[in-house]
């Protein structure tokens, strides 16, 4: 009997059916009890019951009442500033709030202040007392009622500042925070954003917390700031599924005047809060103490993306019998490794299993918000990634938020973890102490969860020596001293020979160069000169049709097969699924991203930056297995039937054993995955599952239906339908069982849909489809930017037939309304209740009423950019090396980014000389590199006679990815001469994809 449903999966915006037999309930079940947990540590980590004793470890929300003002002002540290002219903001915040689409070095940058009015009773004397900031972007300063208390460079890491002996009680106190997102060269990733492939986008942007302790307290490993301690520190000699051996480092701090008998109960618990083991030691602690307790239980439930068994381990410290701290800390135990038992580099291993890892790249920016999301929304993240068939994720190009990596942990991702970096490298000394010093503190954050098993202790794709790389690694073995820290970077790299796991292990002609290498793909299936509006690349919007959605699917086939080329993949993607050796992959990306770099937005996601399901989210789904719980049966059309010139040929994803299809109720075909595993073989032997196409020969509009069949049954129905004349709106939801509290933090994003009247998404049938919508909140929450035109999410354009708003809850419990309207279409109305937080909050203090937060300066945009016209170049212009010509040089002149020259020479420096034949104004150059991910060394001339020659770069070290145009301060030319000296990694070629003189129009007759 099948149902209809309503999934957060593509399925919001089509007309889905699916069959629910019990391997479905399962999974539900299991998506169910993922909640469940992500609520219960919501209430376990770093929080304290209410009703416990005083006297105990309080953790106070801190993330409400805060003003903000965007632009440095002088001396707003001080108590007395007036600041009744700002914003009444929380926190996660961002300095700007920005429209969707706002790549090209579009977003703030500049000061932003926070202030925070606040109270403690009196009855916290006696307690230490910690301002806890879990990422402020980028760099900051810290005042308590006038006085500096900290300073921190970095956005991705937090800190922690001490303002026990600076707190006024029972009177107002005010924190204030003066933030910083300017080009910092100093401050990792130090890469301006101009020309950075992601965004600063500023402001405290995620939780804050006000910690209070007894005087007797376990640390804060970032404020302990101990090699290997700090906190507690947990790993596990010994695991078996008989036995496990659980090892737990906790450091006590005394801050009493005398030297304290202190007892440490460690008690590990299960899921269901039973004591599974116990150890209790006791000792004087003059200053600080590391105990040390080695716990053993039997049949543990071992940590598997499968099965996220998850145990919390609960410290108490006790003096006389008093307890004076207690901290809860969630850990899974398991085992890794990237060897075989037989020592055999073949793969990835947990708790002694093979896995073969499907992961994808996670920026954490968003829609409207930037970078400040709740933690419902990073949880929604994880889980959308859990559900899209992943097992993995890398966090890419930073450590991110611990909410995200909270619900890794939960269910079940397995995480790479990056420090702050993207193509940049500064040989200045406070750069380098910085990139080592995240790599400390990224490791004592996250060193004991289990979804983390491989860190990025890297520059992501920079130019780093091998002196750096060798420091880098030893540092991150050093905070972790056993065998279960393994390090990254790109095999090619300079200092790959410290790494304990290389991406890209192979050699430009396929072969092996080095087989006892761990080899995992960090990234793959996108090239950043695609260009998503010919819909015949590896980028592809709604925006657009469905034409280019299904070419994205094609390509990455190709590239998942191992196939190299401009229609598949790039040769040091080490083959993918057609490589024996390889332990994964991580496909970029999982959502569209916004970059500094470039006004167009990288439609390279398998989601939307509004996180709405692409046709390609679909496709990876189906490479985990069906029979797998977490995952189960799938099918799905990947198609909307409204293009008569390509609805010939119809693809399906599906994972089951056979696919049937239908249209218009008349049955068309049936596939096996057994006999479709031709059209992808290596795809089928690492377990999942090629497109299935259904070549109808017509096309006809109307209905398709795909089922997916195992064992003899129906399992998994999709249908979709041409879409008819648009009707109304439908507001749609998915809650996950996760529900939005009331806390004036927590944010609940929803999406718009145009339909027929059959309920059917108005997808585009041709490019930039749209229609105006407007979205009102009332009630017990807000639409984030209604205010504020610019950011377009009141009045706003669909985009493929979708809209989409992010709602902030208040602080009061209650109904929030939602409204959706268009002209000449059927309203829609949806209700949201919120439920009433139980945490903490820091007590308001006397302050006065602040303004909903508006424009307060003039936004500069631009709408357009110039067209260039280039100088039209001919093969009969080229001489390289004296002359001597290489084959296909004319490829970049052809106007073609899909092709590609590639020296294979061998001489160097190689000369590139063009000659215009006569003078020509000329204001500049491109050069369109041949691998993104390369490094270019160059040096440009121009000259009017040939003779005298003027240089307009030299020796310009270049990445890959650097393709804006480059001025001329000469503009009469007739020779243009490109000397090539240096390309790294150390087995790549020089290639170049396109050469382009763009002529200075102003200067013609």
């Amino acid at each position: 009997m099948a149902r209809v449903f309503t999934n957060r999966t593509f399925s919001q915006f089509v007309k889905t059916r699916v069959a629910t037999p019990g391997i479905l309930a399962k999974i539900i079940s299991a998506c169910t009890l993922c909640v469940l947990n992500f609520s219960l540590a919501i209430g376990q980590v770093n929080t304290t019951d209410s009703k416990k004793d005083a006297g105990i470890r309080t953790v106070l929300n801190f993330n409400t009442h805060w003003a903000f003002y965007r632009n440095d002002v002088p001396q707003a540290e001080a108590v007395d500033y007036n600041d009744k002219d700002w914003y009444a903001v929380t926190v996660p915040h961002v300095m700007r709030l920005e429209k969707k689409h706002n790549g090209g070095n579009q977003t703030y940058q500049g000061i932003g202040w926070y202030r925070r009015y606040f109270k403690i009773p009196s009855s916290f004397k006696d307690k230490r007392l910690t301002i806890c900031f879990d990422g402020v972007q980028m760099n900051c300063e810290v005042f308590l009622n006038g006085e500096k208390v900290g300073t921190h460079n970095g956005g991705y890491i937090g800190f922690v500042v001490d303002i026990t002996n600076k707190i006024k009680f029972d009177r107002d106190n005010v924190l204030a925070v003066r933030v910083s997102n300017i080009n910092d060269p100093k401050t990792p990733p130090g890469r301006p954003q101009e020309k950075l492939d992601f965004i600063y986008y500023g402001g405290i942007y995620r939780d804050v917390k006000l910690i209070a302790t007894n005087k007797m307290y376990i640390s804060d490993p970032w404020e302990a700031n101990k090699i290997a301690g700090g906190g507690l520190f947990v790993t596990y000699p010994k695991v078996t599924k008989q036995f496990a051996e659980v090892n737990i480092k906790t450091h006590v701090v005394n801050d009493f005047d005398t030297t304290q008998q202190v007892k440490l109960v460690t008690i590990i618990k299960d899921k269901n809060n039973k004591t599974v083991a116990q150890s209790i030691v006791s000792n004087t602690v003059q200053h600080e103490q590391e105990f040390v307790q080695t716990l053993s239980m039997n049949n543990p439930s071992l940590w598997h993306p499968d099965h996220p068994y998850l145990y919390h381990i609960v410290s108490n410290v006790y003096i006389d019998n008093k307890l004076v701290d207690d901290k809860i800390t969630n850990i899974g135990i398991r085992t890794i490794s990237f060897t075989s038992s037989s020592g055999k580099a073949d793969g990835f291993y947990i708790n002694g299993e093979k896995l073969y890892l499907r992961g994808a790249n996670r920026h954490q920016c968003y829609q409207t918000i930037g970078d400040a999301a709740s933690n419902s929304m990073q949880y929604r993240d994880a889980l959308q990634l859990k559900r899209g068939g992943f097992n993995a994720v890398r966090a890419a190009h930073y450590p991110q938020s611990p909410a995200f990596l909270n619900a890794c942990d939960e269910l079940g991702l397995m995480v790479i973890e990056c420090e702050p970096s993207w193509q940049f490298f500064s040989k200045d000394s406070v750069f380098i102490n910085r990139t080592f010093r995240d790599i400390r503190e990224m490791v004592r954050r996250d060193r004991n969860r289990p979804s983390v098993f491989l860190w990025e202790t890297s520059l992501n794709e920079s130019p780093t020596p091998a002196s750096w790389a060798k420091q880098a690694v030893a540092i991150a073995h050093e905070e972790m001293q056993n065998d279960q820290m393994f390090t990254a970077d790109d095999f090619f790299a300079n200092g790959k020979k410290y790494y304990d796991v290389s991406y890209k292990v192979i050699n430009q002609d396929g072969s092996d160069p080095m087989p006892q290498m761990p080899v995992i793909t960090r990234e793959w299936g996108d090239t950043w000169t695609a260009n998503p509006a010919k819909e015949n690349g590896l980028r592809a919007s709604r925006m657009f049709t469905e034409k280019g959605l299904i070419k994205q699917c094609i390509l990455r086939q190709n590239a998942l097969d191992g196939i190299v080329g401009e229609d598949a993949g790039y040769w040091d993607h080490a083959k993918l699924d057609a490589n024996n050796r390889m332990a994964g992959y991580f496909v970029w990306s999982y959502n569209d991203v916004t970059r500094g770099s470039d006004r167009v937005t990288a439609f390279c996601g398998v989601v939307d930056v509004d996180r709405s399901e692409k046709f390609g989210y679909y496709q990876l789904m189906a490479m985990q297995s069906a029979r797998n719980v977490n995952y189960g049966p799938m099918v799905f059309v990947a198609s909307f039937n409204n293009r008569p010139d390509i609805d010939t040929s119809i693809i399906v994803f599906s994972n089951c054993d056979k696919v049937r299809l239908y249209r218009n109720k008349h049955f068309i075909k049936e596939l096996s995955r057994e006999e479709n595993a031709a059209t992808a073989p290596f795809v089928a032997a690492k377990g999942g599952s090629p497109y299935f196409r259904f070549d109808v020969k017509t096309y006809e509009a109307g209905e398709l239906k795909a089922e997916g069949w195992m064992d003899g049954k129906c399992v998994a129905t999709h249908i979709i339908a041409t879409p008819g004349v648009a009707d109304h709106l439908e507001i749609v939801l998915d809650d996950s069982g996760i529900k939005p509290v009331a806390d004036a933090v927590d944010m609940i994003p929803f999406h718009v849909k145009v339909c027929d009247k059959n309920g059917t998404l108005i997808s585009n049938s041709k490019p930039f489809n749209t229609y105006s919508i407007h979205l009102a909140v009332s009630g017990a929450g807000s639409l984030i930017g209604a205010d504020i035109a610019r950011v377009e999410a009141a009045i706003q354009h669909t985009e493929g037939g979708i809209g989409y708003g992010i709602i902030r809850t208040t602080g009061n419990a209650g109904n929030i309304i939602i409204t959706a309207t268009s002209d000449s279409l059927k309203s829609a109305k949806r209700v949201i209740t919120t439920i009433k937080s139980n945490e903490q909050f820091a007590q308001d203090g006397k302050h006065y009423v602040w303004q909903t937060e508006k424009e307060n300066d003039t936004v500069k945009e631009e709408n357009s950019v110039a067209n260039e016209q280039l100088v039209k170049l001919t093969p009969s212009m080229l001489k390289l090396n004296d002359n001597k010509l290489s084959a296909g040089i004319e490829k970049i002149i052809d106007g073609n980014y899909s092709t590609v020259w590639i020296d294979e020479s061998n001489i160097s420096p190689v000369e590139l000389t063009i000659d215009l034949a006569k003078l020509h104004p000329v204001k500049g150059c491109r050069i369109v590199w041949g691998k993104d991910s390369d490094w270019y060394t160059y040096s440009l001339q121009v000259s009017a006679d040939g003779k005298e020659w003027q240089t307009e770069v030299d020796n310009l070290k270049s990445s890959g990815q650097e393709y804006k145009p480059l001025p001329f301060k000469h503009h009469n030319v007739r020779y243009v001469r490109l000397i090539l000296s240096d390309v790294q990694s150390s087995q790549s070629k020089i290639a170049i994809k396109e050469f382009e003189l763009i002529a200075d129009e102003s200067k013609k007759d």
